[in-house]
Formats: structure tokens, sequence, C-alpha cells
């Protein structure tokens, strides 16, 4: 049977600050509610970021009220964590509020393992991302005990993305991508059972596959650095069978279909 997921990311929710209107988060996260609601998912992943930092006190009601209006769909919501949502509000009080039960972690889903790893193992200057010697082991350990196909989420991407041509990150590559990623990539390529992983951060829409595994990085649900004007209000929804392919559509101002066998 399918596993059905919905993904957003970026949220941003909070002032408007460049490129992340935050001022239309909770409008446009009302719209992805919606669609999940057709969409019938049997989980929900936000890949992180979920806020415009501005102080611990309105960073933790904006993190609540994210957490809320997604719960308010029905199924499971598993978060991430992104650079901007642990400036102010540390990991411990992020696990209670979201209900995390760890900073990295895992579970099973109708099949399939999903792992979500955390890119802010350290963060650093507040934008770059790490993912530490001590999550590798993790990972490594999970992989070998985890049995079934494997789906993977981090908000910052383990591939490699030529972001010279990109609006900020063109000017600060250091911060684009994980820190640790080709150790991260060679544990998971060896598992041989990672199907796909799933980024945030880059805010935009990117797909690769290297060694079997198919790289999505899903557009902000709010950012107009692509689209000069209104939020992108995108987000995506993926149909994945155990033993089949699997779909990722990418719904908003800049659409994105892909198939993976």
């Amino acid at each position: 049977m399918a596993l059905k997921i919905g993904v957003v990311t970026d949220i941003h929710n909070g002032p408007d600050m460049d490129t992340r209107i935050g001022s239309q988060a909770m409008p446009m996260l009302d719209r992805f509610v919606a669609a999940m609601r057709r969409f019938q998912p049997d989980v929900i992943i936000d890949l992180g970021d979920r806020i415009n930092d501005v102080s611990i006190e309105e960073d933790r009601a904006r993190i609540q009220a994210v957490r809320d209006r997604l719960a308010s769909v029905g199924p499971p919501v598993l978060f991430l964590y992104g650079n901007h949502d642990l400036i102010n509000v540390k990991p411990e009080e992020q696990r209670r509020i979201l209900g995390k039960k760890g900073d990295y972690e895992s579970l099973d889903v109708k099949g399939f393992h999903l792992i979500l790893l955390n890119s802010q193992d350290p963060t650093f200057d507040g934008v770059g991302g790490t993912i530490s010697d001590a999550q590798l082991a993790w990972l490594q350990e999970d992989l070998q005990a985890s049995q079934g196909p494997i789906l993977v989420f981090c908000h910052h991407p383990l591939n490699e993305q030529d972001s010279s041509g990109h609006w900020y990150f063109g000017d600060h590559q250091a911060y684009a991508l994980a820190v640790n990623r080709e150790r991260a990539r060679a544990l998971l390529e060896g598992s041989e059972r990672v199907r796909a992983i799933f980024h945030g951060h880059m805010h935009w829409n990117h797909v690769s596959v290297n060694n079997g595994m198919a790289y999505v990085t899903v557009e902000s649900l709010i950012c107009n650095g692509l689209t000069g004007g209104p939020p992108a209000g995108c987000f995506a929804e993926v149909i994945a069978e155990p033993h089949g392919a699997f779909q990722v559509e990418v719904k908003g101002a800049l659409p994105m279909t892909f198939v993976c066998s």
C-alpha cells in the first residue's frame, strides 16, 4: 500500500524579512492545510525554518501556532529543525513544543523507514548547518538496525547543488549545503535501501539522482525570491510505493513533478 506524505518547508512565520514574506505564512499555511485535507496524507513533515526569528517570546508563540495549524489536519506531524528555529528557542524547548523524541530520530510508517536528520548539529553563523560525528554514528546504527525502504529528511541539502546563481547562496555558498554531507551520503548509499532524500533551506526546487537515490529540494512556502512578487506558496505531495515508483508533486506558483521508478 502506498505511503502518502505532505511536505512543507521554510514557512518563516513572522515579520517580512528580505524574500521571506513571513506576514503571509499563516494564510499560506491555511492553503496547505486545506490541500492536505483533500490529499489525506499518512503523515505530514515540516522540514524546518518555521519562523523568522525575532525574540524568544515571539518565536515560541509562532512555533506553537505553526504546530497547532499543522496538527489540525489530523495525521501525525513530524518536525525538523531549521537554522532560524533555534536562534532563540533552544532544542530542549523545541522538543517539548513539537513533541519530538530527539533532535534526530526515525520511525516506521506503512512499510517505510523514515529518518529525520538534524542539520543544526550545530548551526554556524546562524545560517549554515552541520551533521555531527555523533549523529553520523547514530545514523550508521539506525541504518543497520532498520528494515524496508528508506526515506530521509534533512533541512540542509545532502547532495551537491550549484548555488552560484542563487540570489543569496551565490555569495554565501558555505551556508547552502550540510557540512559532513559526503559522509552522510556514503552511509545512505551503503544501505542500498534509501529511495529519496528531501530537503528545504534553499528556497527553490531541485532534483538530482545519484547512485540510485533521488535528492529532492522543495521550494519555500512563503519565499518570493523566484516569483518576484507574491509568495511561492509551494509544498509537496509525495506518493511512495514500497516496491515500486514514487512521485513528488510540488504545488504552488513554482510547480514541479518528479517520478522515479
